[in-house]
């Protein structure tokens, strides 16, 4: 019989190692709950979608870019070498979906040439992003006077699609110019991605085409205090599952008069989506240009979901919110647009952290939304709503016949897509027609040719 002493001793050897045990699950179990709560945070901040190879692209960039500028406005600096730049335009005059694809697309070309980027003439741009890096233009344009441009992009005029297509950015006549200029606000750097000079950068870089999340999650990151508001709104109004719904009533042209935007389309949209919905809280987000609208496609869902927030027998919990009242606030700046562009910024970004959406179609604000967010990579379509002919009855008369589609990617629109296949040459058009995108970007707007034929600088 073993002696009390040693048994004590036994005893005490177990109770120790029980609570060896216990302490090292509990600090296991912590560590696996704070890894976790990171990845959550992550998901819900802007690095879920991040892939590192962009990344370390991204952070050698900004450390180039702060040291060039460091030694380049140094009072010592007696260099008479500038370095070259790709400048941004943003279109500043009209909606505030088309002041980021010029953004990224600059970006993009200055990685892909390795210039440095600016921006001109987005003044309160620090009032709505973050920065890692000054890419203000007037920090640096008063060494550039004299300096030899190029005009890469100006709206509808003036682009050069076969450079961006199949052309060499490192070629001696791209390099003869100091300055390479972007001024549009359309996704116009799409067919960059099947150029055969970078399809090798993409392949590591960006493989799967999402050009637009890929930047823009890391360039576009928003200003403390809009992330806080959007955070806040999301935390307190969203649910499990969430639809968005961007109503955008004011995009007409003077050959689309008899169209108009049907609002009980976006109902029928969200009708559809719901049967899928089962034993969940839902909200219902709607984003749009004008009150009224705005209003109309609330009291619709409103009418449809008020019998005890349930629908149908799928035990689903519905409400519908919205953010920005002043939609009819007057623009002084842009011609199209109503309200602030800080209620713009954080109805992009609501939208963006939605389940589904439903857009409007030829409006890049939708896209954008779908884009901008680490949801991009969603699996099911974004829902496009047609406009349909203002004298409509039981038969509707809809362009092309269609009343809503599905989206096959994130990426926002390029409607200039369709002035590259018809202007180009059929070298150009063919290496377009390569990116497996090349349908998305050619059918999201209006069925008419842009404005102005392409010209080559």
């Amino acid at each position: 019989m073993p002696k009390p002493h040693i048994l004590y001793i036994l005893w005490s050897f177990i109770i120790l190692s029980l609570l060896r045990l216990q302490l090292n699950t509990g600090r296991l179990t912590r560590i696996q709950e704070l890894e976790t709560n990171t990845e959550n945070l992550k998901n819900e901040n802007y690095t879920k979608y991040m892939n590192p190879e962009f990344d370390k692209v991204y952070i050698n960039y900004v450390k180039k870019h702060n040291k060039i500028i460091a030694n380049l406005l140094a009072s010592s600096n007696n260099s008479s070498e500038l370095p070259k730049v790709v400048v941004v335009r943003p279109d500043m005059h009209s909606g505030f979906g088309n002041r980021m694809p010029g953004i990224i697309c600059g970006f993009l070309y200055s990685l892909i040439s390795d210039r440095l980027f600016f921006i001109d003439g987005y003044q309160n741009f620090d009032n709505y992003f973050e920065k890692d890096f000054d890419h203000n233009w007037d920090t640096v344009s008063y060494l550039y006077r004299g300096s030899t441009a190029k005009d890469l992009h100006v709206n509808e005029t003036i682009n050069n699609f076969t450079l961006v297509t199949r052309g060499n950015f490192s070629s001696e006549e791209i390099n003869s110019y100091d300055i390479l200029r972007v001024h549009t606000w359309d996704y116009v750097c799409a067919p960059l991605s099947s150029n055969p000079y970078y399809k090798e950068w993409f392949n590591k870089i960006i493989p799967d085409y999402r050009i637009f999340t890929t930047i823009s999650l890391r360039l576009l990151r928003l200003h403390p205090d809009l992330k806080s508001q959007v955070e806040e709104y999301a935390n307190n109004n969203f649910s499990d599952y969430n639809i968005g719904i961007h109503l955008r009533e004011r995009k007409t042209k003077n050959d689309t008069n008899s169209l108009m935007i049907p609002i009980g389309h976006y109902y029928e949209a969200v009708r559809m989506l719901m049967l899928e919905v089962k034993n969940k809280n839902v909200s219902i987000f709607v984003a749009a240009d004008t009150t009224d609208g705005r209003n109309k496609l609330v009291n619709l869902l409103s009418e449809e979901f008020k019998s005890n927030n349930i629908y149908h027998n799928n035990n689903n919990s519905v409400k519908i919110i919205h953010s920005e009242d002043n939609m009819d606030l007057n623009n002084t700046i842009t011609w199209e647009n109503s309200g602030t562009e800080a209620g713009a910024i954080i109805d992009l970004k609501l939208l963006g952290l939605c389940d589904d959406l439903v857009l409007t179609y030829a409006s890049s604000f939708g896209f954008l939304a779908a884009g901008w967010s680490h949801k991009a990579s969603r699996q099911r379509g974004l829902l496009i709503i047609n406009p349909i002919k203002k004298v409509w009855t039981d038969n509707l008369q809809v362009i092309d016949k269609v009343w809503m589609w599905g989206a096959i990617s994130s990426e926002p629109c390029m409607y200039m897509s369709k002035l590259l296949i018809t202007n180009e040459d059929e070298e150009t058009t063919r290496i377009f027609k390569s990116n497996p995108l090349w349908i998305h970007y050619s059918q999201c707007h209006y069925p008419i040719e842009p404005y102005k034929k392409s010209k080559k600088s």
